[in-house]
């Protein structure tokens, strides 16, 4: 093993070299560990304490994805996911609430300018803010605006 040198120096260049594609799938996953986890944990948190729903948190590579049920009705599925834009990964929520017999799926940007914005912008409360929009509408069975 007399190139174990130039082989492991190869293997620390390699992890330098890492692709735009890469950077910004690591910044997305940060997002989620930094701030939708911690914003849908504190949803969670209070809709199970105080409220008597059953909120359960998954975390999957690429999204954050809180569901409430009321008894055995799911009342919402709220996703946080990646949104490709031309500047790079942006997070969206798509939402899925139950309308009685149905379900009706949303989208929505965290941000009114979905595009010019870094995506360290999004804070935990516009997070919230967004869940609680959707989550009005299960309980006035209205529209988000």
């Amino acid at each position: 093993m007399a190139d174990w040198r130039n082989e492991l120096s190869g293997i620390l260049v390699n992890k330098a070299r890492v692709t735009r594609a890469e950077q910004e799938n690591a910044v997305f996953e940060a997002f989620l560990d930094a701030t939708a986890m911690p914003a849908l944990a504190e949803i969670a948190e209070e809709l199970t304490s105080k409220h008597g729903r059953d909120a359960q948190m998954r975390r999957a590579p690429a999204s954050a994805t809180l569901s409430v049920r009321a008894g055995e009705v799911e009342e919402i599925t709220f996703r946080v996911m990646k949104h490709f834009v031309q500047s790079g990964i942006l997070p969206r929520a798509e939402v899925r609430l139950n309308r009685g017999q149905r379900f009706v799926k949303y989208e929505s940007m965290f941000k009114d300018d979905p595009q010019n914005y870094p995506i360290t912008d999004v804070t935990k409360d516009e997070v919230i803010g967004c869940f609680l929009k959707y989550y009005r509408m299960v309980m006035d069975s209205g529209s988000p605006e």
